[in-house]
């Protein structure tokens, strides 16, 4: 009985870094940037739960602690500055893994990437929503998806 509860919560979980990077990604990031929320079951589907020590509900991290991610708001859209960010500090996989595992996903969610940007710092856009993955030597990769209304009011 005990084996059989294991081999379904292992085949529940992520089964790689990219995967665990990509879910996240997909089903948290994109959907906050675009509205400013993301939904509960989206956050508990992807491994996520409130940080120890964090500075909040947008301070999440994966029960290994491999990816933390911050999603955070700056200005209002009256204003015209509104700025949604998520950010995935990805400590497990590196940054070819983080950056394959995201590339296919968004160009299926219609992100175009940018031809002009250095292959270690690729860059897709799409209506103001920009995702970039990039990782300082020594550092954990970082995946950011952001949403500016300036952006979006350019396109």
């Amino acid at each position: 009985m005990h084996a059989l509860i294991l081999a379904a919560v292992l085949a529940a979980a992520p089964q790689n870094a990219g995967q665990a990077t990509r879910d996240i990604v997909v089903s948290v990031c994109l959907p906050y940037v675009v509205s400013g929320e993301t939904p509960t079951d989206n956050i508990a589907l992807a491994g996520l739960s409130p940080r120890d020590g964090g500075a909040g509900a947008g301070d999440l991290q994966t029960a290994n602690g491999h990816h933390l991610v911050k999603l955070m708001v700056t200005g209002n859209a009256g204003e015209g500055n509104l700025r949604r960010v998520c950010e995935v500090q990805a400590r497990a996989g590196g940054f070819a893994q983080a950056r394959d595992a995201v590339a296919g996903p968004l160009e299926q969610a219609g992100f175009t990437p940018e031809p002009d940007e250095p292959e270690d710092w690729p860059v897709w856009t799409r209506d103001g929503i920009t995702a970039t993955v990039h990782q300082n030597p020594g550092r954990a990769t970082i995946v950011r998806v952001s949403y500016a209304l300036l952006d979006d009011e350019a396109n």
